[in-house]
């Protein structure tokens, strides 16, 4: 019988209305009592809490190095990991978790749902249900699932390639650049031949997070010159138009060349869910050529974000920064 801990942070999945008629989230012995299907399950189900479970807009990077930290623990105990989390903030973690946990050999996979267990028509019970199947699946004993992935409305997503597409349908996961790795239906199909195999021989920790990134987003008739480099931005991710396009305006060269000066490394990301950037594809990206502006590929933003935060926390060295960024830790962009 396989053993999965099962690691409940908060989230809609477990919310309940309080005296003034909010959801809050409540303690996971009253989930558990929503889904007696549950016991029916063929594995040893291990439940761990958060001392305080959280909404998932409360999510912050102190919470991933203590949830990682807990899995790396946990990790020879156990046959895989269920993490419960709310929606909101589901992809930031997934992708965090891919990156601090490099050489996984079983699975963690975060789910939640857009209702709460309790509500007519929740999508909890599935969700959850199906979670702990992949989690628990394996050949020739060893996890199927080598990798973090969200599972969400019959799909499991590669985490780190995954995001929330939306705030009411029970379908509000997509991965646009990556397919899914397995479908629940009838069956559970795994596509093999997309899963995740860490190069790493030995599980490894890496959990540290640096606050010394900034984000500026653009939009048509953006004043560059308004805009305050800070001094503490040591890597700015500018959310830039399709594949990688900014404008050649003096304002916005200008604007660069302040980067530049403070030493801040750029990374260019498109504001498009789907696709890649593609530097010189167009002549408006010119500009950010001359500033040596890194490319996020096809990278999701949270992904791209995380990655960012957690690599400039393990060396200061901006130019093995460039290298490590442009290079794939977990599967997260297509080499």
């Amino acid at each position: 019988m396989r053993k999965i801990c099962l690691i409940y942070t908060g989230g809609t999945i477990g919310m309940r209305q309080n005296p003034n008629g909010k959801l809050a989230p409540v303690d996971f012995e009253e989930l558990r009592k929503s889904i007696p299907a549950l016991s029916l399950l063929p594995i040893e189900l291990v439940v761990k809490t958060m001392d305080r479970p959280l909404d998932s807009s409360e999510m912050h990077p102190s919470v991933w190095a203590n949830l990682a930290s807990e899995i790396y623990a946990l990790h020879d105990q156990f046959d895989g990991f269920v993490v419960l989390h709310g929606t909101d903030t589901m992809a930031f973690t997934a992708s965090a978790l891919s990156f601090m946990l490099r050489g996984l050999k079983k699975p963690v996979i975060i789910t939640g749902s857009q209702l709460p267990v309790g509500v007519l028509r929740t999508d909890a019970v599935e969700n959850l249900l199906s979670a702990l199947e992949f989690a628990a699946m394996e050949a020739e004993g060893a996890a199927v699932i080598q990798e973090v992935g969200i599972y969400f409305e019959y799909k499991l997503y590669r985490g780190n390639r995954a995001y929330k597409r939306s705030s009411n349908e029970f379908n509000a996961f997509n991965s646009p650049n990556f397919p899914a790795l397995a479908e629940s239906g009838v069956r559970m199909t795994v596509h093999k031949e997309l899963l995740w195999r860490s190069p790493y021989s030995k599980l490894e920790l890496h959990k540290g997070f640096s606050n010394e990134v900034g984000v500026v987003t653009l939009y048509p008739g953006l004043d560059f010159s308004a805009l305050q480099v800070q001094p503490n931005w040591r890597i700015l991710l500018l959310r830039t138009f399709g594949a990688g396009n900014a404008p050649n305006s003096p304002d916005f060269i200008e604007f660069l060349s302040r980067c530049s000066d403070n030493g801040t490394v750029i990374v260019n990301t498109s504001q498009c869910v789907s696709g890649a950037v593609v530097h010189g594809l167009y002549d408006s990206s010119s500009a950010l050529e001359r500033f040596n502006v890194l490319s996020a590929k096809d990278m999701t933003f949270e992904s791209a974000l995380v990655k960012s935060m957690l690599l400039l926390s393990e060396s200061a060295d901006l130019a093995e920064f460039g290298l490590k960024f442009s290079s794939s830790l977990a599967g997260e962009l297509t080499e």
